[in-house]
Protein backbone atom coordinates (compact mmCIF):
# COMPACT_ATOMS: atom_id res chain seq x y z
CA UNK A 1 0.00 0.00 0.00
CA UNK A 2 2.91 2.21 0.64
CA UNK A 3 3.92 2.68 -3.44
CA UNK A 4 -0.01 4.38 -3.68
CA UNK A 5 0.60 6.69 -0.83
CA UNK A 6 -0.50 10.15 -2.16
CA UNK A 7 -0.10 9.20 -5.56
CA UNK A 8 -2.12 10.84 -8.42
CA UNK A 9 -1.39 7.85 -10.87
CA UNK A 10 -0.88 4.57 -11.01
CA UNK A 11 0.80 2.73 -14.14
CA UNK A 12 -0.11 -1.18 -13.83
CA UNK A 13 2.69 -2.66 -16.56
CA UNK A 14 3.12 -6.18 -15.65
CA UNK A 15 0.89 -9.31 -16.37
CA UNK A 16 1.74 -10.79 -13.21
CA UNK A 17 -1.10 -12.96 -11.19
CA UNK A 18 -0.54 -11.71 -8.25
CA UNK A 19 -0.82 -7.85 -8.83
CA UNK A 20 -3.82 -8.20 -11.12
CA UNK A 21 -6.13 -9.48 -8.20
CA UNK A 22 -5.33 -6.53 -5.93
CA UNK A 23 -8.11 -5.02 -4.55
CA UNK A 24 -8.71 -1.70 -5.70
CA UNK A 25 -10.72 -0.35 -3.01
CA UNK A 26 -8.13 -0.99 -0.64
CA UNK A 27 -5.54 1.22 -2.76
CA UNK A 28 -8.01 3.98 -3.44
CA UNK A 29 -7.68 4.88 0.06
CA UNK A 30 -4.07 5.41 -0.16
CA UNK A 31 -3.91 7.54 -3.37
CA UNK A 32 -4.84 11.37 -3.66
CA UNK A 33 -6.12 10.75 -6.94
CA UNK A 34 -7.23 7.52 -7.82
CA UNK A 35 -6.35 7.10 -11.64
CA UNK A 36 -4.97 4.39 -12.92
CA UNK A 37 -3.12 3.10 -16.64
CA UNK A 38 -3.38 -0.02 -17.51
CA UNK A 39 -0.92 -1.01 -19.51
CA UNK A 40 -1.12 -4.67 -20.22
CA UNK A 41 -5.23 -4.74 -20.11
CA UNK A 42 -5.11 -7.49 -17.05
CA UNK A 43 -7.28 -5.37 -14.77
CA UNK A 44 -11.00 -5.51 -14.66
CA UNK A 45 -12.29 -1.90 -15.94
CA UNK A 46 -15.25 -2.24 -14.16
CA UNK A 47 -14.40 -3.71 -10.59
CA UNK A 48 -11.45 -0.33 -10.49
CA UNK A 49 -14.37 2.46 -11.76
CA UNK A 50 -16.62 0.96 -9.27
CA UNK A 51 -14.09 1.30 -6.68
CA UNK A 52 -13.92 5.40 -7.41
CA UNK A 53 -10.61 4.97 -9.75
CA UNK A 54 -10.43 6.86 -13.06
CA UNK A 55 -9.34 3.99 -14.95
CA UNK A 56 -7.22 4.24 -18.41
CA UNK A 57 -5.66 1.32 -20.83
CA UNK A 58 -4.10 0.89 -24.27
CA UNK A 59 -6.35 0.02 -26.67
CA UNK A 60 -9.50 0.02 -24.40
CA UNK A 61 -12.11 2.42 -23.86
Amino acid sequence: MTAVHDTDLLLHLTEWPQHSHIDPHDLAAHAAAPTVIDGRGTLNPDTWRKAGWIYRALGRP
